[in-house]
This record gives C-alpha cells, sequence and structure tokens, in this order.
C-alpha cells in the first residue's frame, strides 16, 4: 500500500479566464440559459400588474402627450413643420429602448449577487438576456408608432416616410442601439459593482442625456457652434435617423453617423472587457 505524503499543500482557486478575451464559445453553450432569462425577465416585468403589456403602449404615449403640450404648445419649439405627436414619438420610441437597456443592466451585479455567488455561468449572459427581452417591448411601441405614422398620413400631414429606410436603416440602427447600451451599461455596472450609490446616479444622467439628445428638438435647430455635441453623444445620430426614416426628414449627414456607429463598436468591446476584469473578483466587493 502506498504511502500517502504528509507534506503540507495548497490549492488557489482563481479565474481561469483573461479579462481581455470574450469567449464566445461558452456563451453559446449556454444558449438554454439566455433565452430562459429573456422569458423570465419579461414575464416577471409585468405580472401582478392591471393592465399588463398594455403599458408598452401607455408609458410611451403619454410621454408624447406631455411632450406635446409642453415644448410645442408651451415652449414653442419647432418640429420642422411635422405633426408634433409624430415628431416626439419617432424620438422618444427609440430613446425608450436605450434607456430602459442602460437602467435593467446598469446594476447586474448588485442585482443578481445571490445567484452569482452559488453557480458559475457567463455573467455577460444577464445584461445581454436584458437588452434582448427589452427587443419585445420596442416591437410593440413599434408597432404603436407605424400606426399612428399610417393615420396622420391618412388625415393629410404633409410628410413622407422613407419605406427604403424603414426596411433597411432601421433594424440596423436597432442593433446599434441595443450595442451601444449595453456597452454603456456594462461599465456602468462594473462601476456601481464597487459603489452602489453611482446607481441613482444613472437615471439623473440618462435625464439630462435626454434633453442634450435630439429627442424634444430638432437636430437642426443647434447653433452651428453647438454642432459638435452631435459627434460626442453617439445616441443623437441613431434618434435623428430613426426618426427620419418614418417623418421623412433629417439633417444628420454621413460623418456624424460614421462617427456614431464607431463610438457605439469602441463602446461595446470596451464595456465587455471592464464587466468581465469586475466579475473577477465583484464578489468581494458586493
Amino acid at each position: 500500500m502506498d504511502n500517502v505524503s504528509d507534506t503540507p499543500y495548497e490549492v488557489h482557486i482563481h479565474p481561469g479566464q483573461k479579462w481581455l478575451k470574450l469567449d464566445i464559445h461558452t456563451l453559446i453553450e449556454y444558449r438554454d440559459l439566455f433565452f430562459i432569462l429573456v422569458t423570465k425577465d419579461f414575464v416577471v416585468k409585468y405580472k401582478q400588474t392591471i393592465l399588463g403589456p398594455l403599458w408598452f403602449f401607455i408609458q410611451p404615449l403619454l410621454t408624447t402627450v406631455v411632450f406635446t403640450f409642453i415644448f410645442n404648445r408651451v415652449g414653442g419649439l419647432s418640429t420642422e413643420g411635422l405633426p408634433p405627436m409624430l415628431f416626439y414619438l419617432g424620438g422618444l420610441t427609440l430613446w425608450a429602448y436605450f434607456s430602459q437597456n442602460i437602467t435593467a443592466t446598469s446594476n447586474t451585479f448588485g442585482l443578481n449577487f445571490h445567484i452569482f455567488e452559488k453557480v458559475y455561468f457567463p455573467r455577460l449572459i444577464v445584461p445581454m438576456a436584458t437588452v434582448v427581452s427589452n427587443l419585445l417591448a420596442l416591437s410593440v411601441q413599434l408597432t404603436s408608432l407605424i400606426g399612428f405614422v399610417i393615420f396622420f398620413k391618412c388625415t393629410g400631414a404633409k410628410f413622407q416616410p422613407n419605406l427604403l429606410g424603414i426596411f433597411l436603416a432601421v433594424p440596423l440602427l436597432i442593433i446599434q442601439t441595443a450595442a451601444l447600451s449595453l456597452g454603456f451599461g456594462l461599465v456602468f455596472s462594473s462601476m456601481t459593482a464597487k459603489y452602489r450609490d453611482l446607481a441613482q446616479l444613472v437615471t439623473f444622467m440618462l435625464q439630462l442625456w435626454m434633453y442634450a439628445s435630439p429627442i424634444v428638438y430638432p437636430a437642426s435647430r443647434l447653433p452651428d457652434r453647438y454642432r459638435w455635441l452631435i459627434y460626442v453623444n453617439p445616441v443623437a445620430p441613431i434618434v435623428e435617423s430613426f426618426r427620419g426614416c418614418f417623418l421623412g426628414i433629417t439633417s444628420v449627414t454621413i460623418p456624424e453617423i460614421v462617427t456614431s456607429v464607431i463610438l457605439s463598436i469602441l463602446l461595446l468591446l470596451g464595456g465587455m472587457m471592464i464587466f468581465q476584469r469586475a466579475e473577477r473578483n465583484f464578489v468581494d466587493t458586493v
């Protein structure tokens, strides 16, 4: 019988994945969990509510009515001759998806700590599932926007939707919005893993960000000396292009669009790297 050595030894448990490497293969292996989380996130959000998914219609419509009254009727802001309700709804539809993604993913570690500390799975699946789940709400709101576009067009409103842009550009703009919001959400979630109170700052920041974007006013109303804001705000060309596809009027330029796409890609990649670095030791900080 072999003698067992009494020599003391230590076992070091540490993350095996490098934070600069994105393991796509592992994400694919956990695709079943991904779809479960997408369904769960959608169902839980409106479970035990009176109106349920009808809130998808009600929330943007109420906000649109308020914006129409305050900014157009009272404030007198121009909508470039477009129906004010369509103008604001066209900007709010995609912005709502963008802001919901950031709000929901910015506290990923704090909200899911009780799961993360017990079982292993790629943490990136959680924020990705949230972004995909919110697409269901966006699809309902998009249907509402199309319905209002048809209604105003039939009543004689003077605007011309870009049908080619609706079928080709809108899906790409939605994908870019998903990537951009996921990138920002991953960065914020990495920060709130250590500093919990930053989650409150995210909500306040999004409110300011909305007014800095061409949602309640057209980008063409910006003075030339402030035009640079379109370049440093990647969501501005997205919202302006999205609204332009449905209403036929936009002042966004090709360089602004290209800059927005490049920033979206860089923020997504950077967010993933920062998130993977934070997940290696977040249990010690949350």
